[in-house]
């Protein structure tokens, strides 16, 4: 009799008890994962930077099956040396996005650093991750990240920067006497572009700001910037071209050339002694070398191969 009691009252804890539900998690990958609310992802998946420098990326929350609740983010990194963080860390009504900042020491080692992501909706008990890689490379410069007017390093391999990321830094800054060489390789994706490439200047500013010289515009040709405006070069870009540019900069008469090499084409000058904007006059160090992409949407601007000098 006893028995049949524990069974009957068995059954009914079976019919009539609550269910405790774990935190569902979903486990995404360089792509994002998704679940039956949001879906997360990451533009880019991967990307370049030198030891003291930083790069941004773009990760993205949208709504699935009509999801309007909010989304929390949080990042860590498999490396103490390398830091992550975001310009908003809350997305609101089920879809939106946020840039995620990731930045190195000049103590971080080379090598692939992985950074997690983890998009948690709290209300619905659902969390689910995207990993980026920082591919770190060693600085070619001295401990304090600055190199001389007379030397000369370069930056392998390449940067892509996504349209609505922050300026991005391309290297590591330079601390110039009287002027400097740079040279690279840029290729935009798409043939009207919103973007633009100059150095961090002046370095002593915190932040330091993008002073920007040479500009890819929406119509589909490459302006550069004459102290405080930017003026047509003349030259068409295309999208998927790699143009190879030389900057010849002159810091104590704030004047600076502008020379671009098409492919299978000789070089070609833009412009020549041009004035350098107002944020960069009278400066004796450059925070480095960035670029900013602005338009069109799931555009990227990817810059190969720097060097200074």
């Amino acid at each position: 009799m006893r028995k049949l009691a524990v069974l009957v009252a068995s059954l009914l804890i079976i019919a009539n008890g609550c269910v405790i539900s774990p935190r569902r998690t979903v486990n995404g990958t360089g792509g994002g994962g998704s679940n039956s609310e949001f879906s997360l992802s990451a533009n880019p998946t991967s990307q370049a930077i030198t030891a003291g420098g930083s790069a941004t990326f773009v990760i993205s929350v949208t709504a699935v099956n009509g999801f309007t609740g909010t989304v929390s983010l949080n990042a860590s990194s498999s490396n103490t040396n390398v830091t992550a963080s975001f310009d908003n860390t809350t997305i609101t009504g089920g879809s939106g996005s946020a840039v995620l900042t990731v930045s190195t020491t000049n103590a971080t080692p080379s090598g692939n650093v992985t950074i997690t992501v983890t998009a948690t909706d709290s209300a619905n008990n659902v969390s689910q991750n995207v990993a980026v890689t920082a591919s770190v490379q060693a600085a070619a410069s001295t401990a304090d990240a600055m190199i001389a007017a007379d030397g000369a390093s370069t930056q392998q391999g390449c940067v892509s920067t996504p349209a609505g990321s922050l300026a991005q830094r391309l290297s590591f800054p330079v601390s110039p006497t009287n002027g400097f060489t740079a040279t690279f390789s840029v290729t935009p994706s798409s043939s009207a572009m919103d973007a633009a490439l100059g150095p961090f200047a002046p370095a002593s500013s915190n932040p330091s700001s993008l002073s920007r010289l040479i500009n890819f515009s929406p119509d589909g040709v490459i302006q550069v910037r004459n102290g405080g405006s930017f003026v047509s070069s003349g030259v068409s870009y295309a999208a998927g071209e790699t143009l190879r540019f030389r900057l010849v900069e002159n810091l104590p008469a704030t004047t600076y050339s502008i020379f671009v090499t098409p492919p299978g084409a000789a070089e070609i000058p833009l412009a020549t002694n041009l004035q350098v904007p107002s944020d960069q006059r009278g400066a004796t160090k450059l925070g480095g070398w960035g670029q900013l992409v602005k338009a069109p949407d799931g555009a990227t601007l990817t810059v190969c191969n720097f060097s200074v000098q």
